[in-house]
C-alpha cells in the first residue's frame, strides 16, 4: 500500500444502495487527542490541490482512531473532489463522530461544521467482487469552496473489530507519493497492551513519552518529502518511509487468536462421492466442485471479515467468500483423510508480508493447504474454470502466507508452482493465386493459467460476441477479413495436463495488396505476441521493472503460395538471462514458414538492465512482420519443367513397352476348367476400385507438384544438407507413382479380358498399395530434416487402408471360386489371313 485509501475522499460516483436515518453526531474531539495545527507553507501551487495536513492519532486503549486533514485546494478539479468528505465506518462495531469542519480563505477560519448536514448512507465499494461489508459512509456537502482555499476536517471513529480482543495493529506512512506539509502520527497505548514497531525505509524513530493518557509514540515529518516511483514497478513493491506497529509479540499469538474461529474445521460433512474414483481424482472432484459449484459472496461486516462460516452451511447455501470456500474444501478434503489447512496470503503484498510485524491487516485473502503421497500443494478456492491435475495445478504467486495450524510461528513461502503458462498458435495461409483471396486457418493450444483464463472467457461469453471480438482482432492488418465458420472450442484435457484448444476459421477476400505500380504484396505478423511484448518505455530509472509472471510463446505461419517462391531463409536470435527470442523464416517450393519462439524467464527486472531489455525488444519489433512481394506478372513458358514432362515420356513407352511383354507372354494356366464366368458377385467391389484408380492417381500425380518449375532444385535452392538425397528420393517417388499408374491401366485390361494372369498380378497390386507407403514414409523420416515433415496422418490412414485391402482381397483372390472360373482366358495372338493362290478364282 503506497497511499492509504482515506488521501482521497470518494466522489459522488458511487452506487447507493439504501439511505439510513442514523444519526452521525457532531462532537468535540476526544480529550486525549492532541490539537495539531494548521500551518500552509507550500510555494508550489502547481496540479488541482495540495495536502497541508495528514494527523492520525490512534488509541488502543480506548480503542479509538482520530483523524485530521487539511487540503488546499488550486483549481476546479481540486474543488470537485475535495467539497464532499466521505467516511466510511463498520455501524456494527463502529461509530462515527464529526469533530471539525473549516474553511481557511484569507487569513480567516470559517466553521462550516455547524450548519452542515451529515448524510448517512450505505455504499458496497465491493460489489463488483461479490462483498458485502455492510459499512455506512458519513458525507458531508461542503458549499460556497472556492479556489486557494484550505479545507480542514476531522472526525473520530470509536470501536475496535471484537474480532481482535484488543489487538491492534498498522501501518503508518512518513512519505506519501504526493507532497504533504505535515504528517503527524501518534499511537497511545497502555501497560496491558506494549507495541512493536519495526521501521522500514529509512522511517526515524518515534518520541516515546509516558502520559497520563498511557505511553505515546510520536512520529512528526515536516517538509515536502514524498516518494515517486518509476512507471511499471511490481505492484508489491513498498519503498516509502514507514512503520510497522502491532502489538502481537509473534506470529504465533496470531494463530492462536484466529485459529478459534475455523474450530468447525472438524465437521464432517454429508457430501456424496463415487466411491470407485481413484483417490487424486476424489480430490480434483472436491476441488472443482468447491471452485466451479459454490459461487463467491461474501458478507462480511464486522466479525464476519474474519470469521467463516459453518463449512455445513456453506454446503447448504451454495455460497461463501473465500474464508466460507476453503474451510468447507479443507473439510472436504480432511474427510478423504487428507491432511489440510487453511492458509491466509496477501493477493497485492507478496513477499513484501515478510518485511512487516505481525498482524491480522497483512491479509486480504485465504486459501487450502493439504498433502498428498508426500506433497505439498495449494488450492484457491475462489478462482472458477481451473484445470489440471495436480502435477498441473496452475497457482497465483502470492508469495508468503499464514498456515493456520497450531504452534505455526513464521510466514511461509509457498512452494513455487512448477507449472509454466505457455500458448502455441498454428497459423496457416492458403492463397490460390497472385492477386487473389485466401484462406486463414489459427489452431490456439493455451496451457497451465492461460487455458484457465481462456477456459474462464469461454464460459463467460456469449458465441456472437466471441466471434465478433476475434474477427476484430485481426482487422487490423486484414480489413477484409471474414469468418466461415464460428470459433471452435475444444476442452478435452481438464482433468490432466489442462490444455484447451481454440480453433479459428477466416477467409481474406483481399489478402494481396496491389500499389500504384501494380505490384502485390501480402504480410503476416504474429500479432498475439505483439501484444505480449508491448513493454511500456522507461529511458531512466532506479527501480525494478515488472514484467509479468513468465511464459512460453510459439507460432508458426505456414503460407502456402501458388507459385515457387525464391526468397533467402533467415534466422535471428536473443538469448537473455530474462527471456529468449528465436525467429526462423525457411522457403521450400510453394511453402514458407515463419518460426516465433519467445520465453518470459524472469518476472522482475533490475533497473540498470532495463534499457537493454527494450532496446532488444525494439529489434524484434522491427522485424517480426513477414511481408512479400510479386510484380504482378504470371510466370512464362520458360518456367515449364520441360524435364518432369519428357522424364514422363519415356517411363511410358518403357512401361507401354512392358505391359505389351506381359500382356502376351505371361499366361499362367487357368484354375478351372470351366468356360469363363461373366464378372459379377463380389468382383464388383475390385472393378469400382480399379475404374476409379487411374483417375485418382492422375489427380494426384498433378497436385504432389511433379511438374511444377523448379521442384527438382527447390531442396539445393533452400541451403538443405543433403539435398541431392532428398532430390533423388522425390525422383523415385514420381517414377514409382508414374509406374503404378501405368500399371493400373495393365490390370483393367486384364480384368475386363478375363485374363488368367489377373489374379496373381492384382494380388501384387494390393501388396505394393500397402507396403510402398510404409517404405515412403520411413524412408521420409530418414532423408528428409524434421521441419519438412508435416503431419504423417494421413500416411498412416493410407496405409491402414491398403493394409484393409490386402487383407480382404488378396485372401479373396486366392481362394474364390468365383475368381478362378472367371479369370480363364490365355492370350491368343491374331492369327494372320490367309492369301490368295493365282489359281482360285474370284467370288
Amino acid at each position: 500500500m503506497r497511499q492509504p485509501y482515506f488521501l482521497f475522499p470518494l466522489l459522488l460516483l458511487f452506487f447507493v444502495t439504501n439511505t439510513f436515518s442514523q444519526s452521525i453526531p457532531k462532537k468535540q474531539a476526544p480529550d486525549w487527542v492532541v490539537s495539531v495545527d494548521v500551518t500552509d507553507t507550500s510555494t508550489d501551487n502547481s496540479g488541482a490541490f495540495q495536502y497541508i495536513l495528514l494527523d492520525f492519532q490512534d488509541n488502543i486503549a480506548l480503542k479509538e482512531l482520530h483523524a485530521h486533514y487539511a487540503i488546499k485546494v488550486l483549481n476546479s478539479e481540486g474543488i470537485q473532489q475535495f467539497s464532499d468528505i466521505s467516511v466510511s465506518f463498520d455501524p456494527s462495531f463502529q461509530k462515527l463522530e464529526f469533530n471539525t469542519i473549516y474553511v481557511h480563505r484569507d487569513g480567516k477560519k470559517i466553521d462550516k461544521l455547524a450548519n452542515s448536514r451529515i448524510m448517512s448512507i450505505q455504499r458496497e465499494t465491493n460489489l463488483e467482487r461479490s462483498l458485502y461489508d455492510g459499512s455506512l459512509t458519513g458525507v458531508v456537502n461542503l458549499t460556497d469552496i472556492r479556489k486557494g482555499d484550505i479545507i480542514e476536517y476531522s472526525y473520530t471513529i470509536k470501536g475496535f473489530n471484537p474480532i481482535n480482543k484488543g489487538h491492534y495493529s498498522s501501518v503508518l506512512y512518513q512519505q506519501y507519493t504526493l507532497p504533504v506539509n505535515k504528517i503527524f502520527n501518534r499511537v497511545i497505548t497502555n501497560n496491558n497492551r506494549p507495541v512493536f514497531y519495526k521501521l522500514l525505509n529509512g522511517a526515524a524513530e518515534p518520541k516515546i513519552d509516558k502520559t497520563s493518557n498511557g505511553t505515546e509514540y510520536v512520529w512528526e515529518s515536516v517538509g515536502m518529502d514524498y516518494f515517486q516511483y518509476d512507471i511499471n514497478v511490481p505492484y508489491w513493491l513498498n519503498l516509502q518511509k514507514r512503520i510497522s506497529i502491532t502489538t502481537f509479540k509473534d506470529w504465533e499469538s496470531v494463530v492462536d487468536l484466529i485459529n478459534p474461529l475455523y474450530q468447525n474445521s472438524n465437521s464432517t460433512l454429508n457430501f456424496s462421492m463415487d466411491k470407485t474414483l481413484e483417490k487424486e481424482n476424489k480430490i480434483l472432484k472436491l476441488i472443482r466442485f468447491v471452485q466451479d459449484e459454490v459461487r463467491y459472496l461474501g458478507f462480511e461486516s464486522g466479525i464476519g471479515a474474519y470469521k467463516p462460516n459453518n463449512p455445513r452451511k456453506v454446503l447448504e447455501q451454495r455460497y461463501g467468500d473465500c474464508k466460507d470456500k476453503s474451510l468447507l474444501l479443507v473439510n472436504l478434503l480432511r474427510n478423504e483423510g487428507l491432511t489440510s489447512y487453511p492458509y491466509l496470503v496477501s493477493t497485492d503484498s507478496k513477499n513484501d508480508s515478510n518485511e512487516l510485524l505481525p498482524g491480522l491487516n497483512l491479509f486480504n485473502h485465504c486459501i487450502v493447504y493439504f498433502e498428498y503421497l508426500g506433497k505439498t500443494f495449494y488450492v484457491d478456492p475462489t478462482i472458477t474454470n481451473q484445470g489440471g491435475n495436480l502435477e498441473n495445478l496452475s497457482f497465483p504467486k502470492y508469495g508468503k502466507g499464514l498456515l493456520l495450524k497450531k504452534n505455526t510461528d513464521s510466514l511461509s513461502s509457498i512452494v513455487k508452482n512448477s507449472t509454466r503458462p505457455s500458448l502455441k498458435i498454428s497459423e496457416t495461409i492458403i492463397t490460390d493465386s497472385i492477386g487473389g483471396g485466401a484462406i486463414f486457418l489459427i489452431e490456439s493450444t493455451y496451457a497451465g493459467s492461460r487455458a484457465n483464463s481462456i477456459r474462464d472467457y469461454f464460459n463467460s461469453n456469449t458465441e456472437e460476441n466471441i466471434n465478433k471480438e476475434f474477427i476484430n482482432f485481426y482487422s487490423s492488418i486484414y480489413p477484409s477479413i471474414q469468418s466461415t465458420q464460428p470459433v471452435r472450442f475444444t476442452d478435452d484435457s481438464r482433468e490432466g495436463k489442462n490444455e484447451v484448444i481454440v480453433e479459428e476459421y477466416y477467409e481474406i477476400p483481399s489478402f494481396w495488396v496491389k500499389d500504384e505500380t501494380g505490384q502485390f504484396t501480402c504480410e503476416t505478423q504474429p500479432m498475439v505476441l505483439e501484444s505480449m511484448i508491448e513493454y511500456t518505455q522507461s529511458p531512466s530509472r532506479e527501480m525494478p521493472y515488472y514484467l509479468g509472471e513468465p511464459y512460453d510463446f510459439e507460432q508458426e505461419t505456414t503460407l502456402r503460395l501458388p507459385e515457387y517462391w525464391d526468397t533467402s531463409d533467415h534466422k535471428f536470435e536473443i538469448d537473455e538471462e530474462s527471456f529468449s527470442y528465436h525467429n526462423e523464416i525457411r522457403t521450400v517450393g510453394k511453402t514458407i514458414k515463419v518460426k516465433h519462439n519467445y520465453s518470459l524467464k524472469k518476472n522482475i527486472l533490475d533497473a540498470d538492465d532495463v534499457t537493454l531489455f527494450l532496446e532488444k525488444h525494439d529489434k524484434i519489433n522491427n522485424q517480426i512482420a513477414y511481408q512479400l512481394s510479386h510484380p504482378g506478372t504470371s510466370s512464362d513458358s520458360s518456367d515449364t519443367n520441360w524435364f518432369s514432362y519428357v522424364v514422363s515420356f519415356l517411363i511410358v513407352i518403357f512401361s507401354v513397352f512392358i505391359i505389351k511383354l506381359i500382356y502376351e507372354k505371361y499366361n499362367p494356366q487357368p484354375k478351372s476348367e470351366h468356360e469363363g464366368l461373366s464378372i459379377g458377385g463380389w468382383l464388383i467391389l475390385p472393378a469400382i476400385g480399379l475404374v476409379l484408380s487411374p483417375f485418382i492417381m492422375l489427380f494426384q500425380l498433378v497436385n504432389l507438384g511433379y511438374f511444377d518449375a523448379g521442384v527438382w532444385s527447390v531442396f539445393e535452392s533452400s541451403g538443405y544438407e543433403g539435398s541431392t538425397l532428398m532430390t533423388v528420393f522425390l525422383f523415385m517417388e514420381f517414377v514409382f507413382n508414374l509406374c503404378f499408374f501405368m500399371y493400373v491401366i495393365l490390370l483393367l485390361i486384364l480384368f475386363f479380358k478375363k485374363r488368367s494372369s489377373f489374379p496373381n498380378l492384382v494380388i501384387g497390386f494390393y501388396a505394393l498399395n500397402f507396403l510402398f507407403p510404409i517404405l515412403d514414409l520411413v524412408g521420409y523420416s530418414f532423408i528428409f530434416p524434421e521441419e519438412l515433415q508435416d503431419s504423417n496422418m494421413e500416411t498412416y490412414k493410407e496405409i491402414a487402408r491398403g493394409l484393409v485391402s490386402a487383407a480382404i482381397w488378396i485372401p479373396y483372390f486366392l481362394i474364390s471360386e468365383r475368381v478362378k472360373n472367371t479369370f480363364v482366358n490365355l492370350y491368343q495372338p491374331d492369327k494372320p489371313s490367309p492369301k490368295l493362290s493365282p489359281s482360285q478364282p474370284n467370288s
